[in-house]
C-alpha cells in the first residue's frame, strides 16, 4: 500500500532538491506529474507494479483513458473559476443555471423547484450565463493583456442571443 502522505512529502524533497524551478511553467501540474513519478517508484521497488516486457505493436493498443495530468489541473482550475463566478450571482440566478445546465432537469421542473415561473428561469439563465462568459472574457482579456477594445468586442460577442 503507498502512503499519500509519503508521497507528498518525496515529491516536496524531489522539487526541493532541483536546482533551478525557472523551467517549471505550470507548478501545479509539474507537482502532481513528480508525484506520479513518485508512486510509481515506491509500487515498483515494492513489487506492486509487475512490469513486463512489450513490443512497440503491443504499446499502440495500449489506451489511457484519463486526461492527462496537465489537461486534469487545468479542467480543476477552469471549475473553480465557473465556480466562483457563479457564486456571485443571485441565489436564484446560479441555482436556475446549476438545475438547467449542470443537473439537466427541465424547465418546468426548476421553476416548480425555485418556485417562480418557467419565464424567470428563463430570463435568469440568459442573464446569468451572460454575465458568467462576460466574466471570464474579461479575465482572460486581462490575463493576456489585451485592450480594452478587446474586452469590449468580446463582450459584445458574448452577448449576442444564443439558444441556451
Amino acid at each position: 500500500m503507498v502512503d499519500p502522505n509519503d508521497v507528498i512529502q518525496e515529491a516536496y524533497c524531489r522539487i526541493a532538491g532541483l536546482a533551478s524551478v525557472d523551467h517549471i511553467r505550470n507548478p501545479a501540474a509539474y507537482f502532481h506529474r513528480t508525484a506520479h513519478a513518485v508512486a510509481t517508484d515506491i509500487m515498483r521497488r515494492s513489487g506492486i507494479i509487475s512490469f513486463t516486457s512489450m513490443t512497440e505493436n503491443e504499446w499502440l493498443n495500449v489506451m489511457d483513458r484519463e486526461p492527462l495530468a496537465d489537461r486534469a489541473v487545468a479542467a480543476d482550475q477552469d471549475l473553480k473559476r465557473v465556480n466562483g463566478l457563479l457564486a456571485e450571482l443571485s441565489d436564484t440566478c446560479r441555482q436556475a443555471i446549476e438545475l438547467r445546465r449542470i443537473e439537466g432537469v427541465s424547465q418546468r421542473e426548476a421553476a416548480e423547484r425555485l418556485g417562480v415561473s418557467e419565464d424567470v428561469i428563463r430570463n435568469h439563465l440568459v442573464r446569468g450565463v451572460q454575465k458568467v462568459l462576460k466574466a471570464i472574457a474579461a479575465q482572460d482579456a486581462q490575463a493576456h493583456g489585451d485592450g480594452q477594445e478587446t474586452v469590449e468586442q468580446k463582450a459584445e460577442a458574448i452577448g449576442t442571443p444564443r439558444s441556451l
